[in-house]
């Protein structure tokens, strides 16, 4: 009767460890892929900013200014890190306010106040160039028909008189440059800070690519 009660107890711990593995599993990865897509970027204040800086950005060669679909903290996760050591102290706050929207991308929505027309694209789906072959080297990547700028969520002091936003500049696979920004709440609008942007970085050589054929 024991060696019975037994058996029956070890069918049943069977059993379960065998839902667990075969309903437990498929189970866990469909939890994982309903992952909710990122949520809008809809500060009008923000955008305010981000349009005075990419105001400067657009060159008359350019028709339509293409911006990424997604924000951006900067080249790396923790880029702002290294470089909120380097801010003046009156933008301490605004950098707090940086690091807590940024924690997570935020979908771009057009709500930008510019001059000439724009739209929004996905940067991971611009067309890459086929792998480099040994008639290429030495050569320099080819270039995006268009370059693709990046921005920020905009993280602002208590008043609203303090911005601090992360514009990038894609111009192909290898060729891209960013910096973060520091404005100032004017009377007439906002205004770059005297020592801004801060930590400029650049990855490849613009002036070396420029010459070569685009690829789109």
């Amino acid at each position: 009767m024991a060696y019975l009660i037994t058996g029956v107890i070890r069918r049943i711990l069977f059993l379960t460890a065998a839902c667990v593995l075969s309903c437990g599993v498929p189970l866990f990865a469909q939890t994982a892929a309903q992952a909710p897509p990122p949520a809008d970027y809809n500060d009008p204040e923000g955008y305010a900013v981000l349009s005075v800086l990419l105001e400067h950005y657009h060159s008359e060669a350019e028709n339509t200014l293409q911006i990424s679909s997604l924000t951006a903290s900067g080249p790396k996760p923790d880029s702002f890190d290294t470089c909120a050591t380097k801010l003046p102290p009156e933008f301490a706050t605004a950098a707090d306010d940086y690091k807590d929207k940024n924690k997570q991308n935020s979908r771009v929505v057009k709500k930008f106040n510019l001059k000439f027309g724009y739209k929004l694209v996905d940067l991971a789906k611009k067309r890459q160039p086929l792998a480099p072959t040994n008639n290429a080297k030495g050569l320099p990547p080819p270039l995006f028909d268009h370059d693709v700028y990046e921005v920020s969520a905009v993280g602002f002091d208590a008043s609203h008189t303090h911005a601090i936003a992360y514009v990038s500049d894609f111009c192909g696979p290898d060729c891209s440059s960013g910096a973060y920004h520091l404005l100032v709440k004017e009377k007439d609008g906002w205004k770059e800070f005297v020592s801004s942007p801060v930590c400029e970085w650049m990855r490849s050589n613009r002036e070396a690519l420029a010459p070569r054929s685009p690829s789109s």
